[in-house]
């Protein structure tokens, strides 16, 4: 009896202690940190850096580089992280990203969650936009003005002022776009024809404008110099064309990349607990 009591015993302490050693291996984290991860394709090369988790949401960061000679936008709005046995969308503006260029945007969702130590990212919301596209019919419009407004395609374009000179004359335009698709306007293919039929380009070359449905900016136009024997710019009307400047463009959707994001268990047993 006294020899099946002491193997009881025995048995219960062996059992306590491997209970004792499973239960101290659950290591508890105020944050935890992520791996670094890249990925690319044709069109672009994704980074994802100092990615962080608290109970209070999980962020990070992710760099872009676009390879293409065409605009690339990144809608955050449309990937998704899958946390446990919930999915969440974040909520960020949307990026655009020049040819050849590079940007980045924080990437941020708010919540009470259980902190996971790996979770699954949906990369979606990349689009091409071409720059080669056609561009609208868009009526020529006259300075001096006498309809300030006009349409073409999903914009809205209205002039907000401008000012003729001999030496100089310039026009700045207010623009909302209300299309479907994607809008650009091209201030650098802008021109202007004077009475003797003479073109001379829009020397205020800036980046093209690309819009979502529902933005609004501006612009300007501005021309210096122009030989009297074209006309006395600020005597004489001028013909604002458009060409190729203004359009709308149906977007190439880049296929999404599912991601997982890794636990980097050192730097959170560092930093995290």
């Amino acid at each position: 009896m006294k020899k099946f009591t002491l193997s009881i015993i025995v048995l219960i302490c062996i059992t306590t202690t491997s209970f004792s050693q499973k239960k101290e291996k659950v290591i508890k984290y105020k944050k935890i940190f992520y791996k670094n991860q890249t990925i690319e394709n044709a069109d672009v090369k994704i980074t994802i850096d100092d990615a962080v988790a608290t109970p209070i949401g999980i962020k990070f960061k992710v760099s872009i580089i676009n390879k293409t000679s065409d605009y690339i936008i990144f809608k955050p709005s449309e990937c998704e992280f899958k946390i446990k046995d919930t999915n969440v969308k974040p909520v960020e503006k949307w990026l655009v990203i020049g040819p050849n260029d590079k940007d980045w945007r924080i990437v941020d969702i708010k919540g009470n969650y259980v902190i996971p130590e790996n979770f699954e990212f949906l990369m979606a919301g990349f689009y091409k936009v071409p720059l080669d596209s056609k561009g609208n019919i868009t009526p020529d419009f006259k300075l001096p003005a006498s309809d300030r407004e006009f349409k073409t395609g999903g914009f809205t374009v209205t002039l907000d002022g401008f000012k003729k000179a001999t030496a100089k004359t310039d026009a700045k335009f207010n623009v909302s776009y209300s299309g479907d698709k994607i809008g650009i306007i091209e201030t650098s293919k802008v021109a202007v024809k004077m009475p003797d039929g003479k073109e001379f380009a829009n020397y205020l070359t800036d980046k093209p404008m690309i819009f979502d449905k529902g933005t609004t900016d501006n612009f300007k136009v501005a021309w210096k110099d122009i030989p009297i024997a074209s006309g006395d710019m600020q005597k004489v009307e001028m013909i604002i064309l458009w060409r190729d400047a203004i359009k709308d463009v149906t977007p190439l959707q880049i296929p999404s990349i599912n991601l997982t994001i890794l636990i980097d268990k050192e730097l959170s047993m560092a930093k995290g607990r």
